[in-house]
């Protein structure tokens, strides 16, 4: 794996690993990537978004003007000729995390889960979750929200973002359901195998936008596909996700400033 590949997966797949005792000092360092200092953070007080940018120098970017999430206004959105292709298969074997942020499960570069964008391809990382949603459409926001996050090989991410409100019963979710790590720092195995691809249409329609990580250290740059299918769960199946994790894990959303929103049919 190339310098960038390491570092990039180190910090989607274990940062908030040593960012999860929200009782401590904000400035407190807890662990080291590529010799940058990270502090701990959380989503409420001294250690909450509107402090993140305060916290360390490494989380400078947490006020740039390229941050996610944002509000989707369907009004101010236009077509884009971005070309994307989704190629995912059932896999098992992967470890579920409870990271006290959020509860996410984490893909190995074996289990080639891949999306496509413009000729570039983009590995499955890690999906987690958000309650209630980041993301909002026209000022509203959704229960929860999954974030698919994808890298590739020079280090640049991809994520695809996924409403999630209560209704039908979900397979994709309920799968999950057997295997949550209850406790904060505890690492399950999900033996039952999933795609990533059952949690959504096979084609649907996107809202696109250049953003940001949602999380220190607010990394921007990031291609955001926002689907405009909504993924159900019954109440049951929320409350099992949302029971291990803070009350809400949802950053506020951000000003778009001179971004556009995109529009991409049918995929």
């Amino acid at each position: 794996m190339k310098p960038i590949q390491s570092i990039i997966a180190a910090m989607l797949l274990s940062l908030t690993f040593a960012c999860s005792n929200s009782g401590k000092k904000s400035c407190t360092t807890h662990e080291k990537h590529d010799d940058t200092e990270l502090a701990h953070w959380g989503y409420e007080g001294d250690e909450g978004p509107e402090q993140w940018d305060k916290l360390c120098p490494a989380y400078s970017e947490c006020k740039g003007h390229h941050q996610s999430p944002i509000d989707i206004s369907s009004d101010l959105s236009t077509s884009t000729d971005i070309e994307i292709h989704q190629n995912y298969s059932y896999v098992s074997g992967v470890d579920f995390v409870n990271n006290g942020h959020s509860i996410q499960v984490n893909f190995n570069d074996a289990q080639k889960n891949m999306l496509n964008v413009n000729g570039k391809d983009f590995i499955l990382k890690q999906f987690h979750f958000h309650f209630p949603s980041e993301h909002t459409i026209d000022g509203k926001e959704l229960a929860g929200e999954a974030h698919f996050v994808h890298v590739s090989e020079d280090g640049h991410i991809s994520v695809l973002g996924v409403f999630i409100e209560e209704g039908e019963p979900n397979d994709f979710i309920e799968r999950l359901t057997h295997h949550i790590p209850a406790k904060e720092g505890e690492t399950t195995t999900v033996t039952e195998s999933i795609c990533a691809q059952s949690a959504f249409s096979e084609h649907d329609d996107f809202y696109v936008y250049e953003g940001s990580l949602t999380t220190p250290p607010c990394t921007e740059g990031v291609n955001w596909f926002v689907r405009k299918t909504h993924m159900q769960a019954t109440h049951e199946q929320l409350e099992a996700l949302h029971k291990v994790m803070p009350d809400h894990n949802n950053r506020p959303v951000q000003p778009l400033y001179d971004r556009k929103i995109g529009e991409l049919a049918d995929l």
